[in-house]
């Protein structure tokens, strides 16, 4: 893809959940099953980056520990809704993109991106997002995502749609990007979707210097096959340097 249609499609992304932020915030009250287990990975005293929060709803899972919350997104009306329904002294929201982040290396002990990379246009954008994860965090931390499966047949139309203008040349796009249709709240519009596969995103996280430790489908919170998945969860670790992994050994 080229770099003004990634750049037009981050921007088209952005503006779209300004224009959706009431709405969409109402839909994002409750964590996923999924979720749970993330605070697994979290301790007393942990600094933790939630990039794309949204409106802060994550926040909840660290209830009753003493943690230190930044959460960072590119939609300045849904940084609004998390303001607007999180008052806690260890918890601040900050307006900017996960391609640069305005934080320090190694700030944070875990960084999480719930359904926010498949938001991201073009290979070169997401790698440098991850690079970007890999950077604030602490040797040792731990990054959590889910992605969101559009590879189950409900999705097929656009998929074909997406390819056929692709293989026709008619497309600026890339291969298993598709716009899925929002219609709620008074608001009707297309956002934009890089559809993962599982090895794609593994080798993603391994390109920007991750250890991948677990990878996998859920629905509802319970493991199940790509075709069955609601969503794609990706549980990856920055080594120390003494277990940092030789990216050029495994052709990446």
């Amino acid at each position: 893809m080229r770099r003004e249609i990634a750049d037009e499609l981050l921007e088209k992304v952005r503006g779209d959940y300004d224009e959706i932020a009431d709405a969409f915030s109402a839909s994002r009250t409750d964590l996923w099953p999924e979720m749970e287990r993330f605070r697994d990975f979290v301790k007393a005293g942990d600094r933790i980056l939630d990039i794309g929060c949204g409106n802060g709803r994550a926040y909840q899972l660290f209830k009753g520990l003493a943690i230190e919350y930044e959460g960072l997104d590119a939609s300045a009306k849904l940084i609004a809704h998390a303001n607007e329904k999180i008052h806690e002294m260890l918890a601040t929201f900050r307006v900017g993109p996960m391609t640069a982040m305005p934080y320090e290396q190694g700030e944070f002990d875990v960084v999480m991106a719930v359904a926010v990379l498949h938001h991201v246009p073009s290979r070169e954008y997401r790698l440098a997002a991850l690079r970007e994860a890999h950077r604030v965090l602490k040797p040792g931390g731990w990054l959590l995502m889910t992605n969101w499966d559009r590879w189950k047949p409900r999705y097929a139309k656009e998929h074909l749609a997406a390819a056929t203008k692709k293989l026709l040349g008619l497309s600026p796009y890339d291969f298993k990007d598709i716009f899925i249709k929002w219609d709620r709240g008074g608001k009707r519009l297309y956002r934009y979707y890089h559809a993962f596969t599982r090895g794609e995103l593994a080798g993603l996280c391994r390109a920007a210097g991750f250890t991948v430790t677990e990878n996998y489908y859920v629905t509802k919170g319970k493991r199940t096959s790509w075709w069955k998945g609601d969503n794609l969860v990706t549980i990856c670790k920055k080594p120390h340097s003494a277990d940092r992994i030789d990216l050029s050994e495994r052709g990446v």
